[in-house]
């Protein structure tokens, strides 16, 4: 399936096309990535999956003026599995503390209205979305449809939590699947800083994280 990402994102599309270049052959169901004038920040060509990607201070901003449900009405509209990809949102409760005027359940109340009444699902990610995008979308076309309509497109309402934004993080690195999230985990105590200052070594401790997983997830953390 060829991916179209959208021609106003000039900052990622470099960075998107290169990754998948070097990395194509971890993703057989994934043909080519174009650029093309879209809906939202990226799609499949048959329109199927699309995707608007949000950094996290575009996240408060667009939640506060409440710009986000349009984008949300719009992306639903365009596709059958639409979905939202906040990038760092480990750092949100670091941000709120840089500007006291923005409440938590402000955040909270908004997206969840917004996600609610559109019916597209929210995903948090690490530092690195890129991967999560290809994965979703390669796994989508694997022949095993029902299987990941189920997991990936239900919406859901999250908490936001301490322990869920460390969740939300380490979800998004290379490689790193729920078998190994648990494991992880336990290995760094729980710490974000833990595992971005951790060695090719030490992350190699962990079991389900191989050589080749930990220098993947090294250069994402650079």
């Amino acid at each position: 399936m060829k991916i179209y990402i959208d021609s106003r994102e000039q900052d990622t599309i470099p960075q998107i096309i290169s990754y998948y270049e070097n990395h194509k052959e971890e993703y057989p169901n994934i043909e080519s990535i174009e650029v093309k004038s879209i809906v939202g920040d990226g799609c499949t060509a048959d329109n199927l999956i699309g995707w608007e990607r949000k950094k996290l201070q575009d996240f408060i901003t667009s939640s506060l003026n409440k710009k986000i449900k349009q984008q949300l009405y719009e992306l639903r509209q365009a596709y059958k599995y639409p979905f939202l990809i906040v990038e760092g949102y480990d750092g949100m409760m670091d941000c709120i503390s840089k500007n006291p005027q923005i409440h938590p359940n402000v955040i909270k109340g908004i997206t969840t209205s917004a996600f609610a009444h559109n019916g597209v699902p929210i995903n948090y990610v690490g530092p690195f979305f890129i991967t999560f995008i290809l994965e979703t979308v390669n796994k989508f076309y694997d022949g095993k449809r029902e299987l990941y309509e189920s997991y990936y497109y239900i919406p859901q309402r999250h908490t936001v939590t301490k322990d869920n934004f460390v969740k939300y993080f380490v979800k998004g690195l290379p490689g790193i699947g729920d078998t190994v999230i648990p494991n992880l985990l336990q290995h760094f105590n729980n710490s974000v800083a833990n595992i971005v200052n951790a060695s090719i070594e030490e992350l190699m401790k962990v079991e389900g994280i191989t050589k080749n997983k930990a220098i993947k997830i090294k250069e994402v953390l650079k």
